[in-house]
Formats: structure tokens, sequence, C-alpha cells
């Protein structure tokens, strides 16, 4: 294989490409201002591309949707929002960290759980009833965690109706349309690459934006680092392996493993910065560097099992 074809097949890998924005958000995040208004399009245009394999059937049995929405929002609202305010409270003695680690747990998981899963192989499925459900309990849920460890209720419910018609049903209904067009085959040749450079620009943005917080504050950076590595790879790694041990098969174990370790890192942050300041919003940028190495790591480990 010629020099040349060995890069072009890098290009094309979509492992390499995820690491590839993480260093290149750190390395040269300067740029990240001028591509922080391309996320929220980006993310939808992911968000439709993904769910274009996904059959609107899915929704015509819903005994049979019971199953994964309950485990997600059980996933993704108690096991990990409670690891979240548990070891940040063990932790993190900050009041200003604190109160940034109490804001990501209360918001909804990411959009990005029904592309990733999708990416990994997962059932997506579980990531579309899982997540539309957990965003749903949110309206409840989010403001009455900020409440409750805060003392005010921040997350109103118009932001999350906002969201969750941006960003998961206006993406599901462009994608039933594409289904039915010309274009559909096409689509379908290039949707991986398109998957895979729509994640460089939105995750090189997350991670360019909060370059100064992992460069200028190391000290800081440990205990927040062990509360993020615990509620990415830990609990996915446990998700994993307890929904194996259960009899789960491998697209389930993956569409679990991503809800019950991903929480909207950038509505968390943005809340911050809006009420707290810059220092409350590092809790979100420290766990989004570690749920994308975690993805990457997910990725990996997908290819290596086949």
């Amino acid at each position: 294989m010629s020099a040349k074809a060995r890069i072009g097949r890098l290009f094309r890998n979509n492992s390499f490409i995820l690491a590839l924005s993480l260093v290149m958000g750190l390395a040269f995040g300067q740029l990240a201002p001028y591509t922080r208004n391309t996320v929220t399009p980006l993310l939808a245009v992911i968000m439709t591309l993904s769910l274009m394999g996904v059959s609107s059937a899915i929704f015509s049995n819903f005994r049979k949707l019971l199953r994964p929405v309950s485990l997600s929002v059980f996933l993704n609202y108690v096991v990990l929002s409670g690891a979240l305010i548990g070891l940040a409270s063990l932790l993190v003695r900050d009041y200003e960290l604190w109160t940034g680690f109490v804001l990501v747990a209360a918001v909804p998981p990411a959009v990005a759980v029904i592309p990733f899963t999708y990416h990994l192989g997962g059932k997506v499925e579980n990531a579309l009833a899982g997540s539309v459900a957990a965003h749903l309990v949110a309206f409840a849920a989010a403001p009455l965690i900020c409440l409750a460890f805060l003392g005010s209720g921040l997350l109103q419910p118009p932001q999350l109706l906002l969201a969750l018609a941006q960003l998961i049903a206006a993406p599901f209904l462009v994608s039933r349309i594409l289904r039915r067009t010309p274009a559909a085959p096409w689509v379908e040749r290039h949707r991986g690459a398109m998957l895979n450079w729509g994640f460089f620009v939105v995750i090189y943005t997350i991670i360019g934006l909060n370059r100064d917080a992992f460069l200028g504050q190391p000290a800081v950076l440990l205990n927040l680092s062990l509360v993020a590595f615990a509620c990415t790879f830990v609990i996915a790694y446990v998700i994993n392996r307890l929904s194996k041990a259960l009899g789960a098969d491998k697209p389930d174990r993956i569409s679990y493993a991503v809800i019950g370790a991903w929480k909207n890192y950038g509505l968390a942050g943005a809340l911050a910065l809006a009420f707290f300041g810059s220092r409350a919003a590092m809790p979100a940028a420290v766990t989004t560097a570690f749920a994308i190495l975690n993805f990457i790591w997910l990725n990996f480990w997908t290819r290596k099992h086949g």
C-alpha cells in the first residue's frame, strides 16, 4: 500500500478523526469561537444522518419500548446523576466547582447519544426512545435537582422543549423524508464520512472553547478528573459488564453504556457560565473531554470485538 493510500485510509478512520479533534482542540483551540455557531446545526445534521436507518415502526409497539425507556432513564438520571453528585460531594470542596457538577447531573442526556450509539454499532432504537423519555423526565427532574442542591430552579421547561424540537424531533422528521427520496442511496454511501467529520467539528469546538480550563489550572483538574473518569469510563464499563452478565446482546449493551455515561455537557456549561461564572463551567468542560475519550475507547473496543 502506498503512503498516499495509507494517509487516505487514516483520514477515513473514525477513531483517528475523533482523536485528532481532541488534539486539535487543545493545540489550536483559538479557532473554536469561529466554529461555535456551527455546533447546533451540525448536531441536527448528524442526528438526521444517524436516524435514517431507524424505522418509524419502532414507536408502534409501546410495550417493546418500556424496557429501554425505563433503563435509559434509570441509568442517566439515577445512576449517572447520583454518581456525579455523590463523588463531587466527596472530592470537591470548592462551591463553584461543586455547583458545576450539580448542573451536569441535572441536565438530560446529550443528544449525541443517538448518533454515537449508531456510530458504535449499538441499538439506535433504544437510544432514540430512551433519549426522548429522559428529556421529558428532565422537565421535572432538572429543576428539582437544582432546587434540592442549589436552592433555585435554573433549568426552565422552554429550554428543554427547544432542545428536544431542534435536535431530536426535527431531525427525525427530516430523516423520514430523506428515506423516501432518490438521494437516500447516495447519503447511505457517504454517511460514515459525513458523520466522522461532523463529529470532528463538534468535538474540536467543545474542547477548543474550554482550552484555557485544561491548560491553565492543572492543580484543580485532578479531583475534577477523578469524578469525570468515574462517571464516564467506569460507569460505561460497569454497565457493559452487568448487562452482559444479564444476557443483553452487544447492540443493547452499547446503547445503555452510552446513554448511561453521557450528559448534555454543553447545556450544563452554558448554564454555569450564565449563572455562576467560568469556574463553575469547568466540570462540564473536563467531563466533556473524558466522555469524548471514553467514546474513542468504546470505538476501539467495538472494532476489536467485531
